[in-house]
């Protein structure tokens, strides 16, 4: 008979320790970060990032011979960098290693994923952008206090992930959309956001064009500091998500079933890449799945390409404005 389920996080521990022992050969994550990962996870419907690359299925669609991950995250949505190094949770990675030495068994994660910052400024933006009249600036000394704290931060999780070799991934944030409309759910009297646009457009008085401007140079500041970083693998993730269609757009910063999907295989192919493995794609299974912004790399053949395209409306089809 099976013992009671555990409170977060060690049921999650659970059930990470049982498929590393039904699923030797995948690829051992450790995630921890904010929506980005966490979302939607019962905020709104489809699936996350952690969800999509913990599904065997899903992952076997687009490389056949991947040996599958297993992706331990202890990820939540509106997390600040100063909950992820100091917070309990994280006894989940103590917890999992120590289960691993209690058994005498060796044991290494593969990789980490981290995703998080943005909530540490983009629900700030009046203290940093000031303006009216249709009109705003930035405050660099404001804005970059706010970056410096979420640096020591990250340096001070850092400690805690990398006792090892594996590489700290993460993915940035942006673009931002801002707009006057918070995202739909699926649970009553809720909504998602808005965050940056009711300061921009109604109290500083931007059109859409001056407060995308605004928003995408705080997003190019935030990402330089994240590449910086020592210690840790960045990519950029905003060519991929500004070539998203309005339709993967469920608010600001967060997008539908289909937008997710696409943001989880640019972490597959991260994750594939820094633990050294090569990926086996054929044109037949990528079946629309890359966006425009990654096509014509050396695993998909151009000729091929063409005739993949109509499997691509399957991810699609959840996409309607279901609330997330």
């Amino acid at each position: 008979m099976a013992g009671p389920i555990r409170e977060y996080p060690l049921d999650r521990c659970d059930l990470f320790l049982a498929r590393c022992k039904s699923r030797s050969k995948a690829i051992k994550v450790f995630a921890t970060g904010d929506s980005w990962l966490a979302a939607p996870g019962g905020w709104w419907r489809g699936a996350s990032v952690v969800n999509l690359l913990n599904d065997d299925d899903w992952v076997r669609a687009i490389d056949p011979t991947h040996p599958g991950f297993n992706v331990l995250s202890i990820a939540k949505v509106g997390f600040e960098m100063k909950q992820m190094p100091g917070d309990h949770d994280l006894l989940a990675l103590d917890y999992v290693r120590s289960e691993f030495a209690r058994q005498q068994r060796p044991f290494a994660f593969d990789a980490f994923m981290v995703s998080g910052g943005g909530n540490d400024f983009i629900p700030k933006i009046q203290s940093y952008v000031s303006g009216g009249d249709g009109d705003a600036h930035i405050d660099d000394a404001a804005l970059d206090a706010i970056f410096e704290q979420v640096a020591n931060r990250w340096g001070a999780l850092l400690a805690r992930l990398v006792p090892g070799s594996a590489p700290v991934l993460t993915n940035g944030y942006g673009p931002i959309n801002p707009t006057l409309e918070p995202g739909s759910t699926w649970l009553p009297l809720l909504g998602i956001g808005p965050w940056v646009g009711p300061w921009l457009l109604q109290h500083c008085g931007l059109d859409a064009v001056h407060a995308r401007a605004i928003v995408d140079e705080i997003m190019s500041r935030f990402n330089a500091r994240l590449a910086a970083l020592p210690g840790v693998a960045y990519f950029d993730l905003r060519p991929l998500v500004a070539a998203m269609p309005a339709s993967f757009w469920h608010d600001e910063i967060h997008f539908t079933a289909p937008g997710w999907e696409r943001v989880a295989q640019r972490w597959m192919e991260e994750l594939d890449a820094r633990v050294g493995r090569t990926p086996q794609v054929g044109a037949a299974t990528l079946r629309g799945l890359r966006m425009p912004a990654l096509a014509g790399s050396p695993s998909m053949p151009k000729k091929k390409a063409a005739p993949t395209r109509k499997p691509a409306a399957k991810p699609a089809r959840g996409r309607a404005r279901r609330p997330r």
